[in-house]
C-alpha cells in the first residue's frame, strides 16, 4: 500500500522532478563552461599562479604595457657617482681576475714549469728637479666665476663678474727628456729581464705640480710654508686636490688614479693650468719670464718716446718754418710707412721711430710669438719634446699689502706603489702613491700692493683761528676695476677716512665705452674710497726747515685696520721718499688710463702687469689696504 502512494506521488510529480534536475544541469554547464572558463590555464604572473581566459589575457596584457610605458617615462634613478667599492672591485679584478683560485694551483707555460707571475725587482726612476723658477704678480679686472667650475662646466661658459684680482704666477722649466729617459731605464732598461720590462711602468703620469709659499711676518721673519690650493676657475680642482699621497688614505689602488689622471686634458691642465680672463689691461698675460721682457721693452720704449717728444718740441720752437714744414713731410711720410712703435701702457700714447734702423730691435710681439710656442695643445706631444718643458702654477689667493716667497716640485705616479718590487733601499716607497723631485730654492720676494692708499695733502684751518687746526685734507687713492681712482676728503677727529662717491670716471668715460657693453654692464655707478683708517687728531710740531728756519709741521694721527696708533706726516714735501715715489707713480698710472678689451679664452689672457718698481707693501707714515 505504501508502495503504491509512492509511485502515484511520483507520478504526480515527475514533470517538477525534470524540471528541477534540467535546472541543476543548465546552472552547471554555465558555471563550467562559461563563468569559470574550462579553456583558461594556469599561468606564474609576476611570482603567483594565475589562471587566465582568452578576453583575460589581452585585458591583462594591455594593463601591463600601459604601466610599462609610464615606467619608461620617469626619469631614471640617481646613482652615487665614482661608488668607491665598485671601484674597489674593479681594482681587485685588474690586480688578478682568477683570485679565488687557491694560490698554490700552478699554470706552467708550455714546455716550462715556471709560474707566468714571479717576482720582479725595479730601481725607482729619479724625478728632474724644476730650473730656471720665475715668479711674476699681474693685477688687472677680470672675469671671476659666480658659480662653481667642474668638469661638466668649465670656466668658458660659466656665469661672471668683473672683479679686481691679483695672480702670481711661479713658472719653471722641467727636463722632459731626463724624466722620460729615467723612467725607460728603470722599467725597460737593457739589464732587465725581459720578463720584467713592461711599457705601461715606463710611461710617467703626471700627479701634481705643487706650489708652496710663505707670508713675511710683522717681525720681519717668514712663517711657515703652507701648500697653493687650485684656483677658483680650474675644472679638475677636485679631482687633482683629492689625489691622496699614501695607500692607506686611498680607497683603492694607483692603476685606477693612473687611468684616470693619464689623459691628455688632465695632464695639460697639471702642467699649464688654465689663467683667468682679464677685461682690463696694459699688456697680455705670459708666463713671468716673459713678461719680464716685455715689462723692460715696453719701460725702453715708454722712454724713447719721452725722449722723442722732447726733443720735438725743442725743435719746433727753434726751427724756421721751412724747416718746419720740411720736418711735418717728413713725419707723414713716416706715419704712411707704418712706422709707429707698440702702444704704451694705457693704449693711448703711440711711439714714433722717426727713422728705420739697421737691426730691428725686438718687441712685445716677438716675446709674445716665442710664448705661444712654449704652450700645450691638443696636438702636443709631451714625451716627443726635445727640449725643457715650461710648466707653471698660479695663486690667486694673495692678500693686498703682503709680501710672499714661493717654491715648487712636480710629482709623478709610482706606478709599482703596493707591490714588492722595491730594491732594499727604497722599500719605504712601497706605500706612496707619487715620486716628487726637490723642492726649488725660495723665489725672490713677491710684494702685492695695496689697493687703497691714503695720501695727507694739507690740514684743515679752522676759519675764526688760523693756528686753530680742525682736520686734515686727504686723497684717497684706489684700485678699481682695473685702474686707479682719487679723491679728496676733508676729514676730521673720530671720522673713518673715505666713503662711497659717484664714479665719476665712468661719467666722463661712458660715450667711449658704448661699444663695450660687457664693461658698461659690469661696473658699478659708484666707488668705495671707504678706507681702515679712522682719524684721531692732528698733531703739531715745530722743526727747522732747510733754510735754517723754524716752521710747523703736521702729523696725522690715526688708527690702522689692526686698530694699533699710526702717524703720517701731512703735506707731500713731509712725505717719506717710498710714500712720494708710490703717490707719483699712481697719478701717473691714473694719467695713462688703461686699455680696456674683450675678455680671452685661455693661455695669453689680457692682464694688467705692474711695471717695475711698482710698490708691494705699506709704505711708512701712509695708511692703506
Amino acid at each position: 500500500m505504501q508502495n503504491k502512494n509512492i509511485l502515484a506521488m511520483l507520478e504526480n510529480y515527475v514533470d517538477k522532478i525534470v524540471l528541477a534536475v534540467c535546472v541543476l544541469v543548465s546552472m552547471f554547464l554555465l558555471w563550467a563552461f562559461v563563468i569559470s572558463n574550462p579553456y583558461g590555464e594556469k599561468v606564474r604572473v609576476r611570482g603567483q599562479q594565475r589562471k587566465l581566459g582568452p578576453s583575460e589575457i589581452d585585458r591583462y596584457v594591455k594593463q601591463e604595457a600601459e604601466a610599462a610605458v609610464s615606467e619608461l617615462d620617469k626619469p631614471a634613478p640617481s646613482t652615487p657617482p665614482n661608488d668607491k667599492a665598485y671601484l674597489s672591485e674593479y681594482d681587485r679584478l685588474l690586480q688578478s681576475s682568477i683570485s679565488e683560485i687557491s694560490s698554490s694551483v700552478r699554470f706552467p707555460s708550455p714546455g716550462v714549469g715556471e709560474a707566468i707571475q714571479e717576482d720582479r725587482t725595479y730601481a725607482l726612476p729619479a724625478i728632474p728637479s724644476l730650473a730656471e723658477v720665475a715668479v711674476g704678480r699681474l693685477r688687472g679686472a677680470a672675469e671671476i666665476p659666480t658659480e662653481d667650475i667642474g668638469p661638466d662646466h668649465p670656466y668658458a661658459s660659466s656665469a661672471t663678474e668683473v672683479a679686481d684680482i691679483d695672480l702670481v704666477t711661479v713658472s719653471a722649466r722641467l727636463d722632459i727628456q731626463g724624466l722620460y729617459n729615467n723612467f725607460q731605464q728603470s722599467f725597460m732598461g737593457p739589464r732587465l729581464k725581459t720578463s720584467w720590462k713592461d711599457t705601461r711602468l715606463a710611461a710617467p703620469v703626471f700627479a701634481r705640480l705643487e706650489a708652496q709659499r710663505r707670508t713675511r711676518q710683522d717681525n720681519g721673519g717668514w712663517g711657515q710654508w703652507e701648500q697653493i690650493s687650485r684656483t677658483a676657475i680650474d675644472s679638475q680642482r677636485k679631482l687633482l686636490e683629492e689625489l691622496p699621497l699614501v695607500l692607506d688614505e686611498a680607497s683603492f689602488g694607483v692603476d685606477i688614479w693612473m687611468s684616470q689622471y693619464e689623459s691628455q686634458d688632465i695632464q695639460h691642465d697639471i702642467l699649464q693650468p688654465e689663467s683667468y680672463s682679464f677685461t682690463v689691461s696694459r699688456t697680455e698675460w705670459m708666463a713671468p719670464e716673459f713678461l719680464d721682457e716685455t715689462l723692460e721693452i715696453m719701460k725702453k720704449q715708454a722712454v724713447q718716446a719721452e725722449r722723442e717728444r722732447k726733443e720735438e718740441l725743442r725743435s719746433r720752437r727753434s726751427a724756421k718754418p721751412t724747416d718746419t714744414r720740411r720736418r711735418t713731410t717728413g713725419r707723414r711720410q713716416g706715419a704712411r710707412d707704418g712706422e709707429f712703435g707698440m702702444m704704451m701702457p694705457g693704449g693711448d700714447n703711440p711711439v714714433r721711430t722717426t727713422r728705420r734702423t739697421a737691426r730691428k730691435e725686438r718687441g712685445v710681439d716677438d716675446v709674445q710669438k716665442d710664448f705661444e710656442k712654449e704652450l700645450l695643445n691638443e696636438k702636443s706631444i709631451i714625451r716627443s719634446r726635445r727640449e725643457s718643458l715650461l710648466v707653471w702654477a698660479h695663486d690667486d689667493t694673495v692678500q693686498p699689502g703682503k709680501t710672499y716667497q714661493y717654491r715648487i716640485r712636480i710629482g709623478v705616479f709610482n706606478p709599482i706603489a703596493g707591490k714588492d718590487w722595491f730594491q732594499s733601499d727604497q722599500a719605504d716607497y712601497k706605500d706612496r702613491i707619487v715620486l716628487w723631485s726637490d723642492y726649488s730654492q725660495p723665489t725672490a720676494e713677491v710684494s702685492v700692493p695695496k689697493r687703497i692708499y691714503v695720501f695727507p695733502m694739507d690740514v684743515v684751518a679752522d676759519r675764526d683761528a688760523i693756528n686753530d687746526i680742525e682736520g686734515v685734507q686727504v686723497e684717497v687713492a684706489k684700485y678699481y676695476l682695473g685702474q686707479w681712482r682719487n679723491f679728496d676728503f676733508d676729514v676730521y677727529p673720530g671720522e673713518v677716512i673715505g666713503y662711497e662717491v659717484e664714479d665719476v670716471e665712468e661719467a666722463d668715460d661712458m660715450e667711449s665705452r658704448a661699444d663695450r657693453p660687457q664693461m658698461t654692464s659690469q661696473e658699478s655707478d659708484k666707488v668705495d674710497f671707504t678706507s681702515d683708517a679712522t682719524l684721531v687728531d692732528v698733531l703739531r710740531e715745530i722743526v727747522w726747515g732747510s733754510r735754517l728756519r723754524r716752521g710747523p709741521l703736521y702729523k696725522m694721527l690715526y688708527y690702522d685696520a689692526e686698530k694699533k696708533m699710526q702717524q703720517a706726516a701731512v703735506g707731500k714735501n713731509n712725505w717719506h721718499s717710498d710714500t712720494r715715489r708710490v703717490y707719483d707713480e699712481i697719478q701717473e698710472s691714473i694719467e695713462q688710463g688703461v686699455e680696456q678689451r674683450s675678455p680671452g679664452t685661455r693661455q695669453g689672457m689680457p692682464m694688467e702687469g705692474m711695471m717695475p718698481g711698482m710698490p708691494g707693501g705699506g709704505m711708512p707714515g701712509m695708511p692703506g689696504m
